[in-house]
């Protein structure tokens, strides 16, 4: 697709799509990668999210010679999250350039990375914790990352320390954090294999849930992806009715939360999405943007400081023109409830999916409508 706004008819579809290679997993192995120092990996390739290539090129710079590069991340969180205490650690004090909303999303900058403790509030982002564990070990004394409160996401840290297993790298958890062991090194990967995307192919799984019949390939069940959960709350989310409440928590998972609010609002009775704080520091206030679209479905939401409830009645959305507020996720799950329409959806903006998604459009539009 080319067009930034586009029309959708309603109803559902099917076909077989092929999961986008994970972005969370990928981050990882190239970081990883960079510091074995293998640099074969950075050049842009075929199906790179626009997340993807912003880790690649600030990762080209750091491999210069000097010590202030100037590290373009887009918007991307990760490679911002990331970079700051690997850049430190290798003695580098980067100038960091962001675009859309990043600038204002939490950030732990680290002018001087010394080994030691770190206390870390693990309801912010699960991202400090991985910057810090790519970074510690190649520091010469040892480290202890603590965390003041419960880590929310913890899926993704598991996932880092795979990767970090797969260098040779060793990291140690104890009951209130994770030991770090310093002066390691990092091997090179003996196996560079992406794992697919569950947060991409959740929008898949939400269009069955609408009545489509789309065939997801390339997931793996054995994957720390939080979003692999997608599933599970969808079958918890078909089970609303008119008299209770179904309570989803998606403090682990919060990057589903658009698509499974758009199920939500398919259904008759009330869904209540607690865990939403970080939700607000998103691409997009993602609370107040699906509260947006949901509206111009016809679906009455409550928006709360630490819940979202949603009020479907079983009926079909209205056709309506949405805003996407320029976000990835709320674009693909606005295309997500055009299965479940009465007439045809306009989307604003389709360009921001190639964040994390580039392929899902031309996906969407191969699929056969039911």
């Amino acid at each position: 697709m080319s067009a930034r706004s586009i029309r959708i008819e309603a109803g559902p579809r099917r076909g077989c799509v092929t999961s986008p290679r994970s972005k969370s997993h990928e981050h990882r192995l190239l970081i990883a990668s960079f510091l074995a120092g293998d640099l074969t990996r950075l050049s842009p390739a075929e199906g790179d999210s626009d997340d993807i290539l912003a880790t690649k090129r600030c990762l080209v710079e750091l491999s210069k010679e000097g010590d202030t590069p100037v590290l373009d991340c887009g918007e991307s969180g990760s490679t911002r999250r990331f970079l700051s205490p690997v850049a430190s650690a290798l003695g580098k004090h980067p100038v960091f350039k962001t675009a859309g909303r990043l600038a204002e999303r939490p950030q732990l900058d680290y002018s001087i990375l010394e080994s030691g403790l770190f206390t870390l509030e693990g309801a912010v982002s699960s991202q400090f914790v991985t910057g810090l564990l790519f970074a510690l070990p190649i520091l010469q004394g040892d480290s202890f990352v603590r965390f003041s409160s419960r880590l929310e996401s913890r899926g993704y840290v598991d996932m880092t320390i795979r990767v970090l297993a797969e260098a040779g790298v060793k990291v140690f958890e104890k009951s209130d954090g994770f030991e770090v062991p310093g002066s390691q090194r990092y091997k090179k990967l003996s196996r560079y294999s992406v794992e697919g995307d569950w947060s991409g192919a959740a929008f898949w799984f939400a269009m069955n849930s609408l009545g489509g019949d789309v065939k997801v390939l390339g997931l793996d069940e054995e994957s720390a992806q939080p979003d692999k959960a997608v599933c599970r709350l969808l079958k918890k989310i078909s089970q609303a009715h008119a008299s209770s409440s179904v309570v989803i928590d998606v403090s682990e998972c919060p990057d589903l939360f658009p698509v499974l609010a758009v199920v939500a609002a398919a259904q008759c009775g009330e869904v209540i999405f607690s865990g939403i704080r970080r939700l607000r520091y998103k691409e997009s206030n993602r609370v107040s943007a699906m509260a947006n679209v949901l509206k111009n479905l016809g679906v009455a939401t409550r928006e709360e400081e630490e819940a979202f409830a949603v009020y479907g009645k079983g009926e079909l959305f209205r056709s309506c023109e949405i805003s996407t507020f320029s976000d990835h996720r709320i674009a693909m799950a606005a295309a997500v409830a055009s299965s479940y329409a009465s007439g045809e959806i306009v989307l604003d903006d389709t360009m921001c999916a190639a964040k994390s998604y580039p392929a899902f459009f031309d996906e969407f539009f191969k699929l056969q409508k039911i």
